[in-house]
C-alpha cells in the first residue's frame, strides 16, 4: 500500500488577533499563538493576567493569532472552566465581577447537562465552581454580604442552585468544616434539584395547584438528581445523602422517608434550609420576594416553619449577615 503524505495547512486554523480588543488587567480567555515557520505556538495561555509589561511584549509582536473558533466577539468573553481559577484570583477585590464569573461559567456547566440525553455533568468543572466559593469565602471574611446584592432573583435552576451552593458553604465554612467537606456540600448543594430534568416542564412551570398525583411526581427530583449524580459517577455516601434527603425536615414532615431531628444528617440539613431560604428571597408567581432578614425570621419563628429546620444553623446563617 502507497502511503501519500500531505502537509497540514495549520493556517486554515487561526485567525489574525486584533490587539485593541485586549487592554491590561484584562485575563484573557483564549490561548494567543505567533506563527514559527509552518507552525504556531502559543506565548500567552488562556487564563493570563495581561500586564503592562506583557502587552507591551505582544505589541512588539509581528502577528499574533488565535484559533479560528475563538474569532467571534462573544466566544472571546465566554470564561471557560479551565480558566475559571485564574479569573477568580484576579477578579477577587471586584465584588460585582467575581460573582458574574461564578455565574458565567456556572451557566456553561448547566446548560451543557441539561441539553445533552446522556445527562453527562462535566465534573472537573464542578469542583472548579464549588472550589472557587470556598476560595472567596476564606479570602472575603464579609463575602456573603457584600455579594449577595448580586444575586439573580429568578426561578431558574442553574441560578438557585449556585446560589443555594453559596449559601451552603457559608454555613459549612462557620461551623469550621474541612476543604475536603466543604467541596462534598459544596457539590451536594450545587446538584441537589438537577433530578429536575426528569419532571415533565408543564407540572414544572404550572401555576394553578398541583393535584396529589403531580405533587408525587414532583417529589420524585431528589431520587432523580441521586440517579444521575451516581450515573456520573459520584458515589461519595454523604453527597447522595444530602442530596437524596434535602427535602427531610426536623419535625417528620418532609420526604422521602419523613426522617425526624437528628436521623437528617447535617449536610442535608444545611442544603434544606439554603433550599427554603432561596425560595424565599427569590421572586415566585404568587408572591414577591422576602428580604433575607424576613426570610430567616419566617424559619425561625413562624408556627408552619420554626419546628422544620435545624435552628441552630439557623442562627449561624443569620450571623453572616450581620
Amino acid at each position: 500500500m502507497k502511503v501519500i503524505k500531505t502537509k497540514l495547512n495549520y493556517s486554515n486554523y487561526y485567525i489574525l488577533l486584533d490587539l485593541d480588543t485586549i487592554k491590561i488587567g484584562d485575563v484573557i480567555s483564549f490561548d494567543i499563538f505567533i506563527q514559527k515557520n509552518d507552525d504556531f505556538v502559543i506565548i500567552i495561555e488562556a487564563g493570563t493576567l495581561i500586564s503592562e509589561n506583557l502587552y507591551n511584549k505582544l505589541k512588539n509582536q509581528k502577528s499574533l493569532y488565535i484559533h479560528k473558533d475563538k474569532g467571534k466577539d462573544e466566544d472571546k468573553q465566554i470564561l471557560s472552566c479551565e480558566s475559571l481559577r485564574h479569573y477568580i484570583r484576579h477578579s477577587r477585590d471586584d465584588v460585582e465581577k467575581r460573582i458574574k464569573v461564578l455565574y458565567d461559567v456556572n451557566d456553561q456547566l448547566f446548560d451543557i447537562f441539561l441539553t445533552n440525553k446522556e445527562n453527562k455533568i462535566n465534573i472537573e468543572c464542578l469542583h472548579l465552581i464549588v472550589q472557587s466559593i470556598i476560595y472567596l469565602l476564606k479570602y472575603d471574611a464579609s463575602f456573603l454580604k457584600s455579594t449577595i446584592p448580586y444575586f439573580v432573583n429568578d426561578n431558574m435552576l442553574k441560578n438557585h442552585s449556585l446560589q443555594v451552593a453559596i449559601y451552603a458553604l457559608v454555613i459549612g465554612n462557620i461551623l469550621k468544616f474541612k476543604d475536603d467537606d466543604l467541596l462534598k456540600l459544596g457539590v451536594a448543594a450545587l446538584l441537589h434539584d438537577i433530578g429536575f430534568k426528569k419532571i415533565d416542564e408543564t407540572i414544572i412551570n404550572k401555576k394553578s395547584m398541583l393535584t396529589p398525583q403531580e405533587i408525587s411526581l414532583m417529589q420524585k427530583h431528589s431520587q432523580h438528581s441521586v440517579e444521575i449524580i451516581e450515573q456520573n459517577k459520584i458515589h461519595d455516601p454523604y453527597i447522595i445523602n444530602a442530596v437524596m434527603h434535602h427535602h427531610e425536615r426536623y419535625d417528620g414532615s418532609g420526604y422521602p422517608n419523613q426522617l425526624m431531628g437528628d436521623e437528617i444528617s447535617n449536610f442535608a440539613s444545611i442544603v434544606g434550609i439554603c433550599d427554603v431560604f432561596d425560595a424565599l428571597t427569590n421572586n415566585r408567581p404568587h408572591r414577591e420576594h422576602y428580604s433575607s432578614f424576613n426570610a430567616l425570621k419566617m424559619m425561625m419563628r413562624d408556627k408552619d416553619m420554626v419546628n422544620k429546620f435545624n435552628q441552630n444553623y439557623l442562627h449561624l446563617f443569620l450571623k453572616s449577615f450581620l
